[in-house]
């Protein structure tokens, strides 16, 4: 049977949501299977975002007209008082599994003596999850690596050529390439099994403007936010939409900026709802030297462009006094959380209950060394969701030491449904 793609997932959810608590002979998921077998998938925008000037083929807005009788049919016959979640599930994710072959074990770690990329404060890694290979793809050191989720090795890999400081690996799913920019804003292209990088175009902005690049399975495009880094003071992007096969960008919908005081920011991509979560840890002054700290959560809906402050409990303060650098943050799919690591605490959001949940905290404040060497007390880690094994590998960082800094070569995983901490290779 042919595999189900991203528009038959999408119908199928719009009606599920619906017909879900129906007794009903109604099979929705094998309906829009049928569908998109006879009617093709035509490549684009997301539906929130077509509706605003992209026009469909004929054939295609039958399917839509079809969707939206049976949505009614099933949503005439619920029950009295039923209502929709505040935030919606726009379009789960179309992803391609794979699995560990017979013979290894993923949380047995690899061999410690194996050669792996050296990492540092000069050079931190850029590392994106190729799902169709089942392989971590990192560019450090300057060259291109590969992990295998499986084996817990590392492969240095000798493409046909390198890009110049590749950076904000994003893994296209549609193409199955990984895609990077470099230090002057060109874009790249990395297959994995062809071990080849390809040269694209110029991204139509500097590269240092942007704070989140992702993958968005609605358009099947990689998203980019550029920040208008005009002041300190607010949240306000301009989203670019890039597809790779074309090699081409648009400039998706502009919205208005949001003024929310000096912060730092930290974001991730949530892909059910198509929003990007910001943590974002903003500060007063306090007295004649002092500061006083708050973090606050907010959302980005992509579709709309617009900015919305979640009423979530405050989570934790990630910056306490602006000592260390940055947490690490990602999205664990597998348990539907947002997940910030680092500077002693861990934590994660679940964005349908907008609520945070602490794992661990273990900071004592102003006191940097208070935490130890566990993982949460790292600084500057890095973390990419494997969907082989669905939980998050994760380069944990340096260690803060009173005699300066420490960079342990170990590789972790976190699984966020269990709270448990796995060792993929050993700090040599």
């Amino acid at each position: 049977m042919t595999e189900r793609d991203a528009f038959e997932a999408r119908f199928a959810a719009a009606v599920h949501a619906y017909a879900g608590r129906l007794s009903s002979e109604l099979d929705p998921v094998e309906l829009a299977h049928r569908i998109a077998v006879r009617e093709p998938r035509r490549h684009g925008l997301s539906p929130a975002m077509a509706l605003r000037g992209v026009s469909f083929p004929a054939r295609v807005w039958m399917v839509l007209l079809l969707a939206a009788l049976l949505t009614g049919l099933v949503a005439g016959m619920l029950v009295a008082g039923a209502r929709p979640p505040e935030l919606p599930a726009v379009v789960p994710p179309s992803i391609p599994l794979s699995a560990c072959p017979a013979g290894t074990n993923p949380d047995v770690p690899g061999p410690a003596d194996q050669a792996r990329p050296a990492w540092g404060v000069a050079q931190t890694p850029e590392m994106a999850f190729d799902r169709h290979e089942g392989k971590l793809v990192a560019v450090a050191d300057g060259g291109t690596w590969t992990f295998d989720v499986c084996t817990n090795t590392w492969a240095h890999l000798q493409p046909n050529r390198q890009p110049p400081g590749a950076n904000n690996l994003v893994y296209d799913i549609d193409s199955a390439l990984t895609v990077a920019s470099d230090s002057d804003g060109r874009m790249w292209a990395y297959d994995l099994g062809a071990d080849t990088w390809t040269a694209k175009g110029q991204a139509p902005f500097d590269p240092g403007t942007i704070r989140l690049w992702f993958y968005e399975p609605s358009s099947g495009r990689i998203v980019a936010l550029e920040d208008d880094r005009t002041d300190n003071q607010t949240l306000g992007f301009t989203p670019w939409g890039y597809d790779v096969a074309t090699d081409s960008w648009i400039q998706l919908r502009q919205g208005a900026s949001v003024v929310i005081g000096a912060h730092y920011q930290f974001f991730t991509f949530e892909p059910s709802t198509d929003r990007v979560i910001a943590y974002v840890s903003t500060w007063t002054p306090s007295g004649s030297a002092d500061w006083r700290f708050d973090a606050r959560t907010w959302l980005y809906d992509v579709a709309d462009a617009a900015w919305s402050r979640t009423g979530a409990v405050t989570p934790p303060v990630f910056n306490h006094g602006m000592w260390g650098l940055s947490p690490g943050i990602g999205y664990d799919e597998a348990a539907a959380r947002a997940v910030m690591v680092g500077q002693g605490h861990l934590a994660t959001y679940d964005v349908t209950a907008d609520r945070w949940e602490v794992l661990f905290g273990g900071l004592t404040e102003g006191v940097p060394d208070s935490c130890g060497t566990r993982p949460e007390c790292r600084q500057m880690p890095r973390m990419v969701y494997d969907s082989v094994n669905e939980r998050l590998v994760v380069f944990a960082g340096y260690v803060g030491t009173p005699t300066g800094e420490l960079w342990p070569d170990d590789l972790l995983a976190f699984e966020t449904r269990t709270g448990a901490w796995t060792v993929l290779l050993e700090a040599r």
